[in-house]
């Protein structure tokens, strides 16, 4: 009885070695027949002969050009702002607009306004005449960010860039997409120690 379990266990290791060994070793003999000299812009495929090409690592989108267009569109939603046209700056924006206004508490979250005539019913508080002077005093040519998302001063200002069609030829859209009108006020009228 003992001899028949061992016999059992030996043959039961001897075949999930000669398994593991049979499937490794096709994929070892393949590459081995395959080891022919590749151009560096091809990879191998799965199949013998098969090769894909290898894209360049060139970067193709135009950051200089989004970078230029998003500074152009803060300088017209500055102008917008400063002349209070306010449909205008209703239209620059994204929705839903995430937004809190200058008398919100400190640790408030955002509201999110979701058309233009939301916005437009509550402009002034949005818009307080600090928010205003901020939008104001940032120089366009700060405006920084990625290929979808910029901001003006430290995140107070979110401009939000859609990207369409193929890069390098692409378009973009900017909107924005972020108003902190609470953080912005607070900046300015607190002192370190949140006393206005």
């Amino acid at each position: 009885m003992p001899r028949s379990r061992n016999f059992i266990r030996i043959c039961v290791l001897i075949a999930i070695v000669a398994f593991v060994l049979g499937s490794v070793s096709v994929p070892i003999f393949t590459l081995l027949n395959n080891s022919v000299e590749v151009e560096p812009t091809k990879i191998p495929g799965r199949h013998p002969g098969e090769y894909f090409e290898i894209e360049t690592a060139e970067d193709t989108f135009p950051w200089d050009r989004q970078q230029s267009e998003a500074k152009e569109f803060y300088r017209e939603f500055q102008i917008a702002v400063a002349n209070d046209l306010r449909k205008e700056v209703a239209a620059m924006m994204m929705y839903p607009l995430r937004v809190n206004y200058f008398d919100d508490r400190r640790d408030l979250g955002y509201r999110f306004l979701n058309s233009p005539a939301e916005l437009l019913d509550v402009y002034d508080r949005v818009f307080h005449p600090t928010v205003i002077t901020f939008i104001a005093k940032v120089d366009p040519d700060e405006i920084k960010g990625n290929d979808y998302f910029l901001q003006a001063g430290y995140g107070q200002l979110g401009i939000y860039c859609s990207t369409h069609g193929d890069c390098p030829s692409c378009t973009f859209d900017f909107k924005v997409k972020i108003i902190a009108s609470n953080s912005i006020y607070r900046d300015a009228t607190e002192d370190a120690f949140g006393n206005p």
